[in-house]
């Protein structure tokens, strides 16, 4: 997971580790990263790119400066957080943990309740029009699951 920083912070975690950098041209770099992860400048790979590292090499994700898949503790500026892969899907992993509600799918990436597909099935079910939140939970999940099939089944369905 990430650790939010603000820019001020980690320049001054920075310059601790790194003092013979020059305080004025890593914070324009930061802010020119910044202002790139603003404007939607993506890494090669496709991902946003990492605005810490960014300052340091320019326009890349995290998982392309640093080798590792997710942030395990690394610093990230807080304006920044709100991480998507080049698909425009979140992971778990990615996320201010102060952040994450919501549905995700075994890969850890964020469910959005209206890009689920509606099938006509559902649309004769009882339980489409329940006010039980639980239910409609449980019906959303099954529909992403089969999202890709071609006939859809359900194993609750109560016509109508």
């Amino acid at each position: 997971m990430w650790i939010p920083i603000t820019i001020d912070k980690y320049v001054k975690v920075h310059l601790k580790n790194n003092p013979d950098e020059n305080e004025k041209v890593l914070r324009v770099r930061i802010e020119a990263a910044m202002e790139d992860y603003r404007n939607g400048v993506k890494c090669k790979c496709g991902k946003d790119i990492w605005v810490v590292g960014s300052a340091s090499a320019p326009f890349a994700c995290f998982s392309c400066i640093s080798g590792k898949d997710y942030p395990r503790g690394d610093y990230e500026i807080d304006g920044a957080l709100d991480k998507m892969d080049k698909y425009g899907r979140r992971n778990i992993n990615e996320m201010d943990p102060r952040h994450i509600n919501g549905m995700f799918d075994d890969d850890g990436y964020e469910i959005k309740r209206d890009t689920i597909k509606m099938p006509p099935l559902c649309l004769n079910c009882l339980k489409n029009y329940s006010e039980d939140w639980e239910e409609k939970l449980l019906c959303d999940l099954n529909r992403n699951d089969q999202r890709n099939v071609k006939e859809f089944k359900c194993g609750t369905y109560c016509k109508l």
